[in-house]
Parts: C-alpha cells; sequence; structure tokens
C-alpha cells in the first residue's frame, strides 16, 4: 500500500483504453507542474476557477500552484516564471493564465478548450518544477517589466506628462512664476533655489493629488461593471475634450488666444499669481516656495486635470500591481515638473522671461492640436476598454 502514495498518485496519466467500457490507468514517469495566475476581484477569474477546478485540481498527475499576480511579489514571481519557461520576452502574467511547461494560456486565450490542450500537450513526458529557479532571478531589475511596457508604457507616460507640463495653461503659470523671480531682482542660485523648492512643491502636491486617484481606481478592480462604466464614461470625455481643443486651436491661429475653453478662470489666475507672489516673498522662503508650489498645483487642477485623470486611469488599466502603477505616477510627476526646470534653466543662462512667453504664445495652437490627437487617442482606447472590458 506504501506505494500508493500521493506522490505516486500525481504521476498517474489518464489513458483510456477500451476494454469492457472501463477506463484503465496507467503510471507515468513525470508529474505535470502548472502554474495558475490569479489575482482578487478580477472580472475573468470567477468563470476561470470553474475548469481550473475541472481539469487541474482533480487531476492526480497535476501539481497546481497558485500564484497571485497582483501583488509586487507574485508579479515578479509569475514573470520569471515565464522567463525561464522561455515563453518570450514580450510575455506578461496575466490574470488568470496558466503556465504548463513552455505553453502559457494568457488572459486572452484562457478558455476551457486552451487549458486542458495545455495539459494534454504534457501529458506523456510531464512538465518539470520550475518554481525555485524562478524564485533565484525574480529580483533581478530586468525582470521588473516586461519589455512592451518598458517600450510603450514608459513612451506614452512620459509623453503625457511632457504634454499636461506645456498645456498652455500650465505654461503661462510657470512663465508668470520665473518671470516674477526675474522682477523681484533674483538671480543665480536664489532663483535656482526658490524656483526648485516651487517645482518640488508642485511635484508633492501633484503625485499626492494622483496617488489618491490611483488607489480608488485600483479599489474598482474588484467591481468590473462599474470600472467599465468609467472607461465609457472617460472615452466621452476625452473625445468632447478633443473637439474642443480642435475648436481652440483654430481660434488661436487666428489670432483670438483669450477665446480658448479649455483653459483656467481668470479668478483662478488671479488666486494663483497672488499665491506666487506671497510664497517667493515670504520670509521663510522654504515652506513659503514649497506651500506655493503646492497650492498652484492644486489650482492648475481645474485645466491639468483633463490629461491628468485620463492619464492616470490609463496607468491603472496597464499596470499589473499597485507598485507599478505608482511608479508610473512618478515619472509622469517628474515629466510635468521638467517644463518648469526648463524654464529656470534658461532664465538662469540669461534668456529674457518675455521672449520665452512670446515663443510660448506662438506654440500654442500647436499644443492645442497635440493636446486634441491625445484626447483622440485616449477616447479611442477607452472606448476599446468599455467595451472589450
Amino acid at each position: 500500500m506504501n506505494m500508493w502514495t500521493a506522490a505516486t498518485l500525481r504521476r498517474m496519466i489518464l489513458l483510456s483504453v477500451a476494454f469492457g467500457g472501463v477506463a484503465v490507468r496507467v503510471l507515468a514517469a513525470e508529474p505535470i507542474n502548472a502554474y495558475y495566475f490569479t489575482a482578487p476581484g478580477c472580472r475573468h477569474c470567477a468563470e476561470a476557477e470553474k475548469f481550473v477546478a475541472k481539469h487541474l485540481r482533480d487531476d492526480p498527475q497535476v501539481v497546481l500552484r497558485t500564484v497571485d499576480v497582483h501583488t509586487p511579489e507574485g508579479f515578479a514571481i509569475g514573470l520569471a516564471l515565464l522567463t525561464v519557461a522561455g515563453v518570450g520576452p514580450d510575455a506578461a502574467p496575466s490574470a488568470p493564465g496558466l503556465l504548463v511547461g513552455d505553453t502559457y494560456v494568457n488572459v486572452g486565450a484562457f478558455t476551457e478548450q486552451a487549458v486542458t490542450a495545455a495539459v494534454e500537450a504534457h501529458r506523456l513526458a510531464g512538465a518539470p518544477d520550475i518554481y525555485e529557479r524562478a524564485e533565484r532571478i525574480a529580483g533581478q531589475a530586468q525582470y521588473a517589466l516586461p519589455s512592451r511596457f518598458r517600450r510603450w508604457g514608459v513612451l506614452t507616460v512620459l509623453g503625457a506628462g511632457l504634454l499636461d507640463g506645456i498645456n498652455p495653461c500650465a505654461f503661462a503659470t510657470l512663465i508668470f512664476f520665473v518671470s516674477y523671480l526675474a522682477a523681484a531682482g533674483m538671480s543665480g542660485r536664489r532663483l535656482v533655489s526658490v524656483g526648485l523648492l516651487f517645482a518640488t512643491g508642485v511635484f508633492a502636491a501633484y503625485f499626492a493629488f494622483g496617488l489618491g486617484i490611483l488607489h480608488a481606481l485600483l479599489a474598482l478592480q474588484g467591481f468590473p461593471i462599474i470600472r467599465r462604466a468609467l472607461y465609457g464614461i472617460i472615452a466621452a470625455a476625452c473625445l468632447a475634450c478633443a473637439v474642443i481643443s480642435f475648436r481652440d486651436r483654430a481660434r488661436m491661429r487666428a489670432g483670438d488666444v483669450s477665446a480658448a475653453m479649455l483653459q483656467l478662470p481668470r479668478a483662478f489666475k488671479r488666486r494663483i499669481h497672488r499665491i506666487i507672489r506671497e510664497g517667493a516673498t515670504a520670509r521663510l522662503i522654504v515652506p513659503g516656495a514649497l506651500l506655493a508650489g503646492a497650492g498652484v498645483s492644486a489650482l492648475e487642477l481645474a485645466c491639468t486635470g483633463q490629461v491628468y485623470v485620463p492619464a492616470i486611469i490609463y496607468m491603472s488599466s496597464i499596470s499589473e500591481t499597485s507598485g507599478t502603477a505608482m511608479a508610473w505616477l512618478s515619472v509622469y510627476c517628474l515629466c510635468f515638473v521638467t517644463p518648469l526646470l526648463a524654464l529656470l534653466g534658461f532664465i538662469t543662462l540669461g534668456a529674457s522671461s518675455k521672449r520665452i512667453a512670446v515663443i510660448a504664445s506662438r506654440q500654442a495652437a500647436s499644443t492645442k492640436f497635440y493636446l486634441a490627437v491625445f484626447f483622440v487617442l485616449c477616447g479611442l482606447y477607452f472606448g476599446i476598454r468599455a467595451i472589450g472590458g
């Protein structure tokens, strides 16, 4: 009876032999090690669990290990497993997903037929246990993100952050800020130090606002219907902003810059200017500049939020973990303050703030065009996500 241990039973394969209508079980040499990728609250996982239980958990030859790819550690292990298995440089652990040997069934192809085929393909030879090898490489930086996210995700976030930073309503504030510092007689190290403190305040506040939105979005992962409805709303809002941006561009090219619809209200502009004046001349310059940056960042959300909110939703939609989404958010906010840092550099090198303002005014129509294109792409992306989930 000792030969009939759990380990021995797992090494059995199910070969049906027609003999009086009875299925005969024949011993096999190797078990089938399989790795099931899941995440709490994922839309497809509930249905997937049914045929995972049917075809894997009750199969005596299959040794099944479950990996929660929603956690940073689980995502790293899942990515390392795919790497060790030689699935491909662009593969990413998805929920639900199944890795059996070198066969990977991701969320887009996760069907009962695909799961069955993956197991049956390794029925005779089995599939080795690669978990320990995956653990050894899981912490290496080269496996931190799949290459397609490195290629496209970073470029998208970089582009959106820079575009948000040169958004006319935000850029006008930056020009006023550096102009005021120059008019107040600041130059050299003092100008740079105050500017850096102001930029730090902008970054910190912008990141904090984004983090709050991001956490709210991640909390919706367990509510796919609400999330899809949100995608639909954002898609409609982005397309509406695209139409308005194209209209604003046409008016700007005709010389009517003040008629732009997507801009800060005058009351907000006056409030921002007052915050900058008070912060830059505060007796305690460090807290003054930091608080001024944070206050300006909060008021600018009335305009920059048109780009920021869709960008955050995009980050949450391409991120497998909350840590990844926070990394995207950090990159975005850094790009958002990059134009401010560039302006400080130009002013320090002797550039005229008036000259910069003239150039920015000439480029405002072009910026509106790029914003319109951004909104169109976001509208299409979120529209597809709303329909397809």
